[in-house]
């Protein structure tokens, strides 16, 4: 593998950790009504766990454990393989992926996300807010705790931001699945818990969608006046949040608010920091050798260790049946057509069927459209080895914050708040990328020159569709955007209910009626 040992022990780091705090904090949901009804169980207790730096560490580790996405957990006590929900909803339920797999009935859950008749019971919907809540769970106790212990000031404080930047990740998430009203920023909310959580949460009532944007926004200022830079960071910590990853994410809470002046400020800062620059090469942004790469802002952490799942199940689930994968999310036609034809990009994403890989390897197999993901591919000399329970997981981090898009975000912006020229210059750079990986870049992709503001609009838009494919971010754009039911409607979509999801119905049942179901549900 070509990924350096030092990414990979932070991730291995945060899995110990996972497992120790699922032993001695209950953080998980196995053995709880609700994950808003959780109780410190057992001889160890948030009270007498937090008592030295190095409990920190651990805390933190597990933190970040959180919002790793695993395959496998436990369901009202039974052992469920799920893929990761970001696959579902943000690719999936768009018109860039089919759920693919072997046949229908395989995962139907899925199924019922694509084509918008999810009902509060599916089990995607459970994982996503379960999952979710425990990242928030965990960042509450550390907030609430580490402040106590004697440590250095500075580490104390850092891994305070740290805490601030996974609540933010996690309530900003949840947001955009179970409570966000688009354009009106006035929808219904969600749960926002803070200090430690008690027994009595389970019927707390939703925070209003503009209480729940200030709490993230407060987060990640927090973070972000704290947090050091990547640079100073060093690549043995690569994983941790930084001051850029907490400032991008605050852009992207202003670009879903529309708060365009906000964004665009911020936006150029982070831009110009002298931190990141774009690839050189798209393709390898996506292979393990490019992982932290020059413009990765924030990327989540995976390791393969022996025996053990903590590795990256986008891989297993969405390579080619032919290769060592489950055939998910297959690219569609309406995608591969959005490209140009002499776009590197689409080759960089899209496996045609029976291509020859540069391992030799040729994928083939039941894809839906005909294609397959090229973002998560890896060559066979990556591919993990059984783990003694017929299970494999991928070595491969998600991208989740780039410099890519935190261009897109600032052209968006810059062209709302109506600087044409600031907003061109960050698309052409986008689209400059691109052209160089191709064999001959003149008149390919060329530079967007148009002024007016609706149709440079689009081209972002565009943009944004082209170069973010298969990376979990079109459903939750398209809402946003406004276009979901222009774009989606003729696969189910229903203006006014599936902007959102459902809240699972354990939750709505166990509040006693606290918890109101979103409309249309």
């Amino acid at each position: 593998m070509t990924t350096t040992p030092t990414n990979r022990l932070f991730s291995s780091f945060a899995s110990c950790a996972l497992a120790l705090l699922a032993a001695t904090l209950v953080l998980v949901a196995s053995g709880c009504d609700s994950m808003l009804d959780i109780k410190p169980q057992g001889e160890q207790t948030s009270a007498n766990f937090f008592t030295t730096a190095d409990d920190a560490e651990r805390a933190i580790a597990g933190a970040y454990s959180a919002i790793q996405q695993q395959k496998r957990q436990t369901y009202q006590g039974a052992p469920e393989f799920l893929a990761g929900y970001d696959m579902v909803f943000g690719e999936v339920a768009s018109d860039n992926a089919f759920k693919g797999g072997e046949s229908q009935n395989d995962q139907p859950d899925i199924d019922d996300v694509q084509t918008f008749t999810v009902n509060p019971n599916n089990l995607y919907i459970t994982k996503m807010w379960s999952s979710l809540y425990e990242a928030v769970t965990r960042s509450n106790r550390i907030l609430n705790n580490v402040p106590d212990i004697d440590m250095d000031a500075d580490e104390r404080d850092r891994i305070l931001a740290e805490a601030r930047f996974i609540r933010a990740y996690a309530n900003f998430y949840l947001l955009q699945a179970f409570g966000m009203e688009p354009e009106t920023n006035d929808g219904p909310g969600i749960v926002l818990l803070s200090g430690e959580v008690t027994i009595g949460d389970a019927d707390q009532s939703r925070s209003p969608e503009p209480e729940v944007w200030t709490q993230i926004e407060d987060d990640l200022q927090a973070a972000a006046d704290v947090l050091p830079t990547k640079s100073a960071l060093g690549s043995s910590q690569y994983g941790r949040a930084t001051q850029g990853a907490a400032n991008t994410l605050l852009v992207k809470a202003h670009i879903f608010q529309q708060e365009w002046g906000p964004a665009e400020t911020l936006a150029e800062e982070v831009i110009n920091s002298g931190e990141y620059r774009l690839a050189d090469d798209f393709s390898g942004i996506f292979r393990t050798s490019g992982e932290h790469g020059p413009g990765s802002i924030f990327e989540i952490n995976y390791a393969t260790l022996d025996n053990q799942l903590e590795g990256y199940y986008g891989n297993v689930y969405q390579a080619s049946r032919s290769t060592w994968g489950f055939g998910f999310k297959n690219p569609t036609q309406d995608l591969v057509d959005a490209f140009d034809s002499d776009d590197p990009r689409l080759d960089a994403t899209v496996i045609f069927d029976g291509e020859t890989m540069p391992d030799g390897t040729v994928v083939e197999g039941n894809s839906r459209s005909g294609y397959h993901n090229e973002k998560i591919w890896i060559p066979e000399d990556e591919y993990p080895q059984n783990n003694g329970q017929g299970i494999f997981a991928g070595p491969s981090n998600v991208r989740f914050l780039r410099l890519a898009n935190l261009l897109l975000w600032h052209a968006e912006a810059a062209n709302e708040n109506g600087n044409t020229t600031a907003a061109l210059e960050s698309l052409n750079q986008v689209r400059a990328r691109a052209r160089q990986n191709a064999d001959d870049p003149d008149g390919v992709l060329p530079d967007i020159t148009t002024t007016s503001q609706s149709e440079l609009r689009e081209a972002i838009y565009r943009e944004r569709r082209l170069e973010l494919a298969m990376e979990d971010l079109r459903f939750f754009d398209l809402v946003r955007q406004g276009r979901a039911p222009e774009v989606l409607g003729e696969d189910g979509f229903v203006e006014g209910t599936h902007e959102r999801m459902p809240i699972p119905q354990r939750e709505i049942d166990l509040s006693e009626g606290v918890l109101e179901q979103n409309p249309g549900y």
